[in-house]
Order: structure tokens, then C-alpha cells, then sequence
């Protein structure tokens, strides 16, 4: 090899370099192919799931929502007439519910009669009514006892139904009646039966591959749907063999429990032992799980070809290379001279290393070497450079997170639970921010909610507000705004070296008597939005801004809300937004914007307001944290 020519020698090296590279390609498309088709095969998967859980969950919760509503509406039913022509709406417009079952323990609710029974029999509605129980399946009487007795609305167990042949599951809702106290007694309950059978045929066609299928099954493991019809409701999938999952059934069972979505290796009997690649998700509404099962050879025999098919024009691409090479190199090798004449000249004229040699192989190493050298050099330094503002950059992005999980966001906890909706939107202009807001109920009748703005920007401001946002809520126990405001100031003032202060605005709202408590320290004038459209500011001062003087005292308003009313609080950044001529936003565009839209939910008017905003300011970036929370008070009447 050493006696041979240089082009001849590159050739082999090149040529031996790409095939190298050619395997580590094959070896890296080999694992990365693996991971993508699996991830396609998932999706897939995923896809077909999510058609049979739509599917299900539809007529699922479609059952849930009849029975609830049914039980609703008794109290409300003149007569046994009424109750039928309902009950028959209802199911000549769902077809895949079974059968009604009512059952009264109050005899005023409907004088005629106790019990009222309708079912389907082909097409058909049959409606039973009397003093005694109908049961026509011999496992639906302990069934529905079981149900009663826990007497929370929920699914029942699983059963076949002799009277059309049909398996079906049903759901329990308790009748419930309210004395003027607001006291609640069951005097009866609804039960309806969903038929399986619709469900079993949409997953019975869900095929994965040519020979994969789907099954459902129950939560405690029980075959709802399967290929092999003799299993269903008959086995369960906790009695497997070793041969057909090397797991134990305790790592199933936990499965079953906790739901969720993920994928196993088995090797199912009805695909005689086969290898095979299986996926699960959960109905969330039962509590069933879905799986697909695909055999491993379906999953990869079009990744194999592709395999070959890469091994074929690798080989032919190697052949070209070698033969572009040698005729590139014996072509290019003539000029090596002057190429080297000219390193030799680079190197010298830049001072750092003198180059004596006319060996040509020994001047490109030298010069490659002086090259390796400042290259090494620039890398250091670049490096050091990169490492001081990655860490910069991490630094800020932990102070945010720290910032942003000082935010509270968690809406629906005191909506759902109190007579108010409540909504808020936090923006800062840079990664962290100088503004805050917060809410939560002290007791069972008054919410706290508070907005405020630090001076100053960066860092430093971020975690005055962070500290001011703990103190804050720490001295809520004081249940009034103006001694919440004081003690602040005070605990804000003793640590305040920086000279930071917070303006804020701070209240409490019985959400019993719509009695709304205010301080505001120096912050924004708030509002409140009346039902008509009406706004009335909150202008009050009651104080100077927090932590830069101790022992102020903080005086404060009170205001009577009435059903409808929204607190309208917000920051600078709101009304203070300019558009491309440098125009403020302002607080006249902000309160039509308000006005316009004062009938919506407290996170749509919220929605509304960015939508204006963004109008507004078209491409100017925001100038300002922009904050803003809208309180509306809904008493039950």
C-alpha cells in the first residue's frame, strides 16, 4: 500500500471512511427507524382509541346524564302520563339505551303508582307501571340493591340481560327531595341500562394491523369485548399463562387500578403465542381499559425492507464514491505544490510559527497544528464566554419558576365551590416580573383577593414582590384590609434594603351578603362593573404605597355588591399599552371594552380585553407586566 500513488491511497481511505460512516448511519437509522415506526404504530393505536373511547364515552356519559336528569325531574312530574311520554323521548332518541327502571318510596311524587318500568323489546318500547318491583333479568334485583344501598349515583356491575339477550351495564341515580331548610332526603331512585353491544361491535372492528385486534375489559379484568365472543364475561384477563406474559398479575392488577395509558410485551393464545406489542388507555368515565394487541412481525416487516433497501444503495453509493475520489484526486494531486508553497507563506506571515521544511506532508501537520492551536485558544474563550450566559439565562428562568408558582391559578377551586367566578391574567414583560395578584377564601363567607405593582424592573424587584406575595397572604388572618396592608407594610419595611415599594389593592368580599371591605395603597383605581353596564371607581387612597415607612396606618371603604356586579382590578400595564403612534391604551377604551362585553363569564370578558389589547398595539411589543383579575359576584337566588 505504501508504494502506491497518493490518489490511489486517498481513494481507499475515503472509500473505507464512507463506508464506515455509511454503517454508523445504517446502525443510527436502524434505532431511530425502530423508535419512529413504534411511535406510528402507538399513534395509530392512540388514534383508534381515542374513536372507540369517543364512541363509548359518548353513550356512557349520554347514560349518566339521562339517569341524573330523570331523577332531577321527578320531584317536578304532575303524574304517571307525564313520566312515560319522558321516558320515551328519551330513549326513542337514544337507541342504545336497554331499559328504565324507577323506583318511588313517596307516594306524592307520583300518586298512582310506586314503581314504573320501561324497556325496549326489538323495536319496540314497553312500559310497565305498578306497586311492585319489575325485574325481568334474574341478576339485576342484587345488582341494583347493591347500588341503592351505597346510595351514590355510579355504575353498577356488569350483567347479561335474558330478556333481549344483551349485556348491559347500568347507572344509579338517587331520587333526592329538599325540605325548605335545604335538607336532602332519597326518596326513590332511577336506574338505566346501557346496552354493550354497540360498543363490543365498534371495537370488534378496530384492527390494528392485518391480524391485531381490540378488547375491553372491566376494572376488575373481566372481558367485556374480545374476538373469541366465548370470552366475554366469562374470563378475565388476570388468568394468563406464564407462556403468555412473563409479568405477574399483581403488575396487571395495578394497571387496572391506576388506569392510565402504556405498553407491554405478550404473547397471547389467541395469536397461538405469538410475540406481540400491546397498548392500553383507560375510559375514564367507567374506569375500563381498551387494548390493542399487535404481533411483533406485522410491526416491523416494513422497517426490515427498508433495511435492505438502505443496504443496496449504500453498496452502489460506495462504488460511485471510490470511483469519484480517484478521478477527483488524481486530477487535484498536481496543484499539491503550490498549495503547500502557500501554507508555508500563511504561516509565516502571521508571526507565531515559522514553518523551515519543504516536506509537503510535513508542513500541511505543522500548519494543521498551528491551526488546532488557535482554534483550541478561540474555543476556550468562546466557551467561558457561553457558560457565564447560559448561567445567566438559568438563573432567570429559575426565578421565574419560583415566581410563577407563588401565582395562584387555580380558578375552578373557588368557583365551583362559592357564588362567585373568578378569573385572572398574569404577562410579564420580561422573564420575571414586578406584579402580583392573589386570592383564596379565609373562611367559609369571605374571599380575599389582592393586585399589586413593585417598582422597578429585573431580578431584584421579582423577588421583592415574592416575598411581599408570602407576607401578604400570611396576614390574611386579620380579615381586614386596612390591618392586612399595615402589618405588611411593617414586615415589608424591617427587610427592605433596596428601597422597593408595592403599591396594592386589597379586599374582602362576603360572598354571603355581598358586602365588599377595600384598601388601596396607592394602586390603580379599581372598578366595579355594574349588571347594566354601569362602572364605578374604586378611586380611594387610603395610604401610601407598602415598605417604605413603618407604622402608617391604612384606613379603608366598604361597598354593597349586588347580584351581577364584577371587581374589575388591574395594573398599569393594561391601560398603559401603546400602539405603533406611541397612544396609550387608556382607561376609556379599557371600560368600553368592559361595558361591551359585561354579560360574558369573568374569563371571557378577561379574553375579550387581550383580543382589544392586541388589536390595539398590533406589532408593538408590550411595554409593561400586564395583570388583570375580574371577580364577578353570582348569588344563588
Amino acid at each position: 500500500m505504501l508504494n502506491k500513488s497518493i490518489a490511489y491511497r486517498l481513494s481507499i481511505y475515503v472509500s473505507l471512511a464512507v463506508i464506515f460512516v455509511f454503517l454508523i448511519f445504517i446502525v443510527i437509522a436502524y434505532f431511530f427507524n425502530i423508535r419512529i415506526l413504534r411511535e406510528n404504530i402507538e399513534n395509530q393505536a392512540m388514534a383508534l382509541a381515542y374513536k372507540a373511547v369517543n364512541s363509548g364515552e359518548k353513550q356512557l356519559v349520554t347514560t349518566r346524564e339521562v339517569t341524573t336528569e330523570i331523577a332531577a325531574d321527578m320531584v317536578l312530574l304532575k303524574d304517571g302520563l307525564e313520566l312515560e311520554r319522558i321516558v320515551r323521548n328519551v330513549m326513542g332518541k337514544h337507541q342504545f339505551l336497554n331499559a328504565v327502571h324507577i323506583r318511588l318510596d313517596s307516594a306524592q311524587l307520583a300518586p298512582d303508582n310506586l314503581y314504573y318500568f320501561i324497556f325496549r323489546d326489538n323495536d319496540s318500547l314497553i312500559f310497565n307501571r305498578g306497586n311492585s318491583a319489575f325485574c325481568t333479568c334474574i341478576k339485576e334485583r342484587n345488582i341494583f340493591q347493591e347500588a341503592e344501598i351505597n346510595e351514590k349515583p355510579g355504575w353498577t356491575s356488569i350483567f347479561n340481560c335474558e330478556r333481549n339477550n344483551s349485556d348491559v351495564v347500568s347507572f344509579y341515580a338517587p331520587i333526592k327531595k329538599y325540605d325548605n331548610q335545604g335538607n336532602s332526603s332519597i326518596i326513590g331512585s332511577v336506574i338505566t341500562e346501557l346496552k354493550l353491544n354497540e360498543i363490543n361491535d365498534s371495537i370488534n372492528q378496530l384492527r390494528p394491523g392485518k391480524s391485531g385486534y381490540a378488547v375491553l375489559v372491566s376494572k376488575d379484568g373481566t372481558y367485556l369485548s374480545h374476538p373469541d365472543k366465548q370470552k366475554i364475561l366469562n374470563q378475565n384477563i388476570l388468568q394468563f399463562s406464564k407462556k403468555e406474559y412473563k409479568g405477574t398479575p399483581d403488575k396487571i392488577k395495578e394497571v387496572l387500578e391506576k388506569g392510565g395509558t402504556g405498553s407491554v410485551i405478550g404473547y397471547p393464545k389467541y395469536l397461538d403465542y405469538a410475540k406481540c406489542w400491546i397498548y392500553y388507555t383507560q375510559i375514564k368515565e367507567t374506569g375500563w381499559m381498551l387494548i390493542f394487541v399487535v404481533p411483533y412481525d406485522e410491526l416491523f416487516v416494513s422497517f426490515y425492507l427498508l433495511i435492505l433497501r438502505m443496504l443496496f444503495f449504500s453498496v452502489i453509493g460506495v462504488l460511485v464514491i471510490f470511483l469519484l475520489v480517484t478521478y477527483i484526486t488524481n486530477k487535484q494531486i498536481q496543484p499539491l505544490n503550490a498549495f503547500t508553497t502557500q501554507l508555508k507563506k500563511f504561516s509565516s506571515v502571521s508571526g507565531e510559527h515559522e514553518l523551515n521544511t519543504s516536506n509537503e506532508v510535513e508542513l500541511v501537520s505543522a500548519s494543521l497544528d498551528y491551526l488546532r492551536d488557535w482554534y483550541d485558544r478561540f474555543k476556550i474563550n468562546r466557551h467561558e464566554e457561553e457558560k457565564l450566559n447560559t448561567q445567566r439565562i438559568r438563573d432567570l428562568k429559575e426565578a421565574s419558576e419560583i415566581q410563577m408558582g407563588l401565582i395562584n391559578v387555580d380558578f375552578k377551586e373557588i368557583t365551583n365551590k362559592n357564588d362567585i367566578d373568578i378569573y385572572a391574567i398574569y404577562k410579564p414583560m420580561r422573564i420575571v416580573s414586578g406584579d402580583l395578584y392573589d386570592f383564596f377564601m379565609i373562611d367559609n363567607e369571605n374571599l380575599y383577593f389582592s393586585i399589586g405593582d413593585v417598582s422597578g424592573k429585573g431580578v431584584s424587584a421579582a423577588f421583592f414582590m415574592s416575598v411581599a406575595q408570602t407576607l401578604l397572604k400570611n396576614n390574611a388572618r386579620f380579615n381586614s384590609p386596612s390591618k392586612i396592608a399595615f402589618n405588611t407594610n411593617n414586615d415589608l419595611f424591617t427587610n427592605n434594603q433596596h428601597q422597593f415599594y408595592l403599591t396594592l389593592f386589597a379586599g374582602i368580599l362576603n360572598i354571603k351578603t355581598g358586602l365588599l371591605k377595600f384598601c388601596n395603597a396607592a394602586h390603580t383605581a379599581s372598578m366595579i362593573l355594574g349588571q347594566k353596564g354601569e362602572i364605578k371607581d374604586l378611586n380611594q387612597i387610603h395610604g401610601m404605597p407598602l415598605g417604605l415607612y413603618a407604622n402608617r396606618d391604612f384606613a379603608e371603604d366598604a361597598i354593597q355588591l349586588f347580584p351581577g356586579d364584577s371587581i374589575v382590578l388591574f395594573s398599569d400595564g393594561v391601560t398603559e399599552q401603546q400602539n405603533i403612534d406611541k397612544v396609550h391604551y387608556g382607561i376609556e377604551r379599557f371600560s368600553d371594552c368592559l361595558q361591551k362585553n359585561r354579560g360574558l363569564s369573568a374569563k371571557e370578558i378577561i379574553h375579550e380585553v387581550e383580543k382589544d389589547l392586541h388589536i390595539f398595539s398590533a406589532d408593538t411589543t408590550q411595554s409593561d407586566d400586564i395583570t388583570l383579575m375580574i371577580i364577578k359576584y353570582l348569588p344563588e337566588k
